[in-house]
Parts: structure tokens; C-alpha cells; sequence
């Protein structure tokens, strides 16, 4: 693995050095609002010149996006939220800038995704492997749950918002992102209905932390998110994120954040 992050390294810092103009270089301005601290954000990938990350705990603009909007909602820095050990975080990723702040927290849990290992087991203190489909936790558990860019890629993703429903406290929130449309309604890209898989589209992979064959695309989701996920109890949110300061944007639009609170058992 560090064979494999060592090879990136020239590439990525040759991505930084011959595109200048793509990074936000003002250290007295720019602030990230999860590590807290006066930074550069920088675009390691010219391909996705908006992507920009903080040069301290490498942060992303959907990551500063959720963090902005569950803040705004605590009415607190989420590291005073977590201050109080009553509160209970869970995050489906070991990968995360919220992570790498947090993970030393007794009442933050986080998971992975092997599929090429039994399930519901922890891989370190907690950090567990889980299906979101069908986890080991208990019922009514968490206050927040966080998942960014994950839900498309579970087989049958209304099974994980169930399961989701399920972990959270009444009143609970999930704070997610998705690759979300407004033009068309939700699609299944994969049909999971039997026990074989079977093409509705063309495969779609994306960039997974882990293991390229987990990172299958299963579902489009589209314009009636918000009203499907009703119909599980949850009273849905979209916020539109847009914070110079901290360099939350998509591309040339806010970033979008979904917050779906569990509004009955």
C-alpha cells in the first residue's frame, strides 16, 4: 500500500505544480472549517480542478460541505458536539477528513466496506467491516450518521436507508451527499430484485478507498429521493453549500448536502 501511495506522489505534486491556477493559494483567507485551521486548498488532479483539498487534513468540498451544514444544524462545532459523550457519531468511511479529526473519540464508530471479508467484525477499535444493508449495531444508537458518495453503490440502497433508519435515535439525523439529478427520477443501474445481478445500463465504477470491485455504481438517484425517503420516515432536507472562506463549491454551484431526519420508529 505505501509502495502505492509513493508512486502518486510525483504525479500529484506535478498536478499541483503545473496548474497554478487552479488552487486557492490566499493561507490569511482561506480557512478549513474541519480542521480548523488557516490552509491552501489545493487541486491535485487537473481532471477535476474544483476538487481542492486542504493542505493540513486533506478535505474535500463535499466533506467541508457536510461538516458546514451539520454545524449549522448543531448550532456548535461538531468537536464540542462530540465533547458531550452522550452523543454518538457513526461515519461509513475510515477515509474521511472527519475521521482522521474524530477517530480517537469513544462516541465515534466508523466502518469500511471489504467485501472479500466477513462482515460485522472489527477491523480496529471501532472500526468495523460493514454491509449498511444489515449491520451488527444496535437499534436507536446514533445521533448522526454520515455517508458521502456511498449510497449508489449499495446493491439495494433502500434496504441501507432502512438500516440507516434503523441505528439512528428518534430525531437522529443522516447527513449525506449522493450523485443526485433533478432531470430524471431514481433508476436502478443494476437489477438486484433476483440472485443474480443483471444489467439495466452500462457498468459504472467509481474511485473506491479500498477495492475497485466494490465501487460499482447500483442506482441513478433522481429527483423523487426526497419523497421515497419519506416514505421510510425520514423529513428530508436539501441544503446548497457555498462558502468562499472554506472553498465549498461544485464546480461553478453550491454543493449539495441532503439531511434526512428520523421522524418515526
Amino acid at each position: 500500500m505505501h509502495a502505492g501511495i509513493l508512486k502518486k506522489v510525483p504525479r500529484k505534486t506535478a498536478n499541483i505544480l503545473g496548474h497554478p491556477g487552479h488552487h486557492q493559494w490566499n493561507f490569511f483567507k482561506n480557512k478549513c472549517n474541519i480542521c480548523r485551521r488557516s490552509t491552501i486548498f489545493l487541486c491535485d488532479d487537473a481532471t477535476q480542478r474544483w476538487i481542492r483539498k486542504c493542505l493540513w487534513c486533506r478535505s474535500t468540498p463535499k466533506y467541508r460541505a457536510i461538516v458546514s451544514v451539520i454545524e449549522s444544524q448543531l448550532g456548535m462545532p461538531l468537536a464540542a458536539y462530540l465533547d458531550d459523550r452522550s452523543h454518538e457519531l457513526y461515519e461509513l468511511t475510515t477515509t474521511s477528513p472527519i475521521h482522521k479529526c474524530h477517530y480517537h473519540r469513544p462516541n465515534y464508530v466508523c466502518s469500511a466496506y471489504f467485501s472479500d471479508k466477513p462482515f460485522k467484525k472489527e477491523l480496529a477499535p471501532r472500526v468495523w467491516n460493514e454491509d449498511i444493508q444489515d449491520t451488527h449495531f444496535q437499534s436507536e444508537n446514533f445521533d448522526i450518521i454520515v455517508s458521502s458518495e456511498t449510497m449508489e453503490h449499495v446493491r439495494r440502497p433502500w434496504d441501507g436507508f432502512k438500516e440507516i433508519h434503523r441505528l439512528l435515535k428518534p430525531g437522529g439525523i443522516h447527513f449525506f451527499t449522493i450523485p443526485y439529478r433533478t432531470d430524471y427520477l431514481t433508476r436502478a443501474r443494476i437489477d438486484t430484485t433476483g440472485d443474480a445481478e443483471v444489467d439495466l445500463l452500462p457498468r459504472v465504477y467509481h474511485q473506491d478507498p479500498y477495492r475497485r470491485e466494490d465501487s460499482l455504481v447500483y442506482t441513478d438517484f433522481g429527483s423523487d429521493l426526497i419523497e421515497r425517503l419519506a416514505t421510510l420516515g425520514y423529513q428530508t432536507t436539501e441544503h446548497l453549500e457555498w462558502k468562499e472562506t472554506a472553498d465549498i463549491r461544485d464546480d461553478l454551484g453550491p454543493m449539495r448536502v441532503f439531511q434526512s431526519q428520523k421522524t418515526s420508529a
